[in-house]
């Protein structure tokens, strides 16, 4: 530490052969300098009158040094009490429906790692906004985050008292063709009737400030599949790998890995994330096996179905949806593939919001 000190010029000059002084600057009968903390020591020990100025730097330096661990502490339990408002120990939906996991999937694309902790900052609020936005067949969808879980409520459709909140100017119309069986209007006015057949583009809820609701219909498509007469299956074995992987600066090194397979599946548990620029994962592999498997036209129209069922269900926004029928009308058989024509019949939700701006 660096003191800037104040005394007589002669005084100075009597022990200035016993310590080691700079910036030294003579005004009339006084002298000013500098010294470090060793040749302090010996100016303290001295018979002489001397007077400490303090600067600004030598006060921080001097507060630093003796509040300095107790600050660090402070700072680093604000630290972890502001994190932890961010922490995220899971989510938790207040029932199941289709969209859960799409919401979730977006909820954890949020998150960022540090050590082995996750932490979301989203606005939970603009996030509840844009879900009611997206999935406007539900009456009201809010997200929020206590005590480290994020809770997510989506009313159900039948619920008697709805909660619009979230403006949508603009109308509901048909996205496809169909006949109407049921419908919910939460906002808006209702154009339709049950059994009215109505053509894509048609008004099915006309909005004023807000509209929101769910229209469901009786709808067919005709769908086209093609399914390989040959296709590669793989199984799992009971072959493993276990080893690390450090990750620093974009570089990736392997830790304790002394098996290499061809073809296998992966599962990643982080252990250690720092920012990103630093981690430790802990990989498992378990090798596969690949197995030439032959259809026959029969299990082919098998797998052309599932297909089908997977497909609608991968897009399905609500548990009232549902494939009712498929029926094959037609096949076409190649050198290395069957291709079905279907006539398919489902049950599901036909509205699309179409903003003000757009409507003509």
């Amino acid at each position: 530490m660096i003191y800037k000190i104040q005394m007589k010029k002669d005084d100075y000059f009597k022990i200035s052969n016993k310590i080691i002084s700079s910036n030294l600057s003579i005004n009339d009968d006084e002298v000013t300098f500098e010294i470090e903390g060793g040749s302090y020591n010996i100016l303290k020990r001295t018979n002489y009158e001397f007077k400490v100025i303090e600067s600004l730097r030598s006060k921080i330096l001097r507060f630093l040094s003796r509040y300095g661990l107790l600050i660090t502490g402070i700072l680093f339990l604000i630290s972890i009490l502001y994190m932890n408002i961010y922490r995220v120990k899971g989510i938790e939906f207040n029932r199941a429906t289709p969209i859960n996991a799409a919401i979730e999937y977006r909820l954890k694309s949020a998150y960022r790692r540090l050590f082995c902790f996750d932490f979301c900052s989203l606005d939970y609020q603009d996030f509840s906004k844009k879900m009611q936005r997206e999935y406007f067949e539900y009456p009201f969808i809010n997200v929020e985050a206590k005590n480290n879980v994020i809770h997510v409520y989506i009313a159900d459709i039948d619920e008697a008292n709805y909660k619009v909140e979230t403006p949508l100017d603009g109308n509901i119309v048909a996205r496809k063709d169909g006949v109407v069986d049921v419908f919910y209007v939460y906002a808006g006015k209702s154009v339709i009737s049950k059994n009215k057949y109505v053509r894509e583009g048609d008004l099915l809820i006309e909005g004023n400030s807000q509209v929101r609701g769910l229209v469901m219909a009786t709808t067919y498509d005709k769908m086209e599949i093609e399914i390989a007469k040959k296709s590669k299956e793989e199984h799992l074995t009971e072959e493993n790998s276990n080893y690390f992987t450090l990750s620093l600066f974009s570089l990736n090194f392997s830790l304790g890995k002394k098996t290499s397979f061809d073809l296998y599946t992966q599962n990643e548990k982080m252990v250690f994330n720092l920012f990103d620029f630093f981690s430790l994962k802990k990989i498992a592999e378990t090798k596969k096996n690949a197995i030439i498997k032959t259809y026959s036209q029969d299990e082919a129209i098998v797998l052309a179905k599932e297909k089908i069922e997977e497909d609608f269900k991968a897009h399905q926004n609500n548990n009232l949806e549902k494939v009712i029928a498929i029926t094959n009308t037609k096949v076409n058989e190649t050198e290395d593939s069957y291709i079905f024509t279907f006539i398919v019949k489902k049950y599901e939700s036909i509205g699309a919001f179409l903003p003000r701006s757009d409507v003509n």
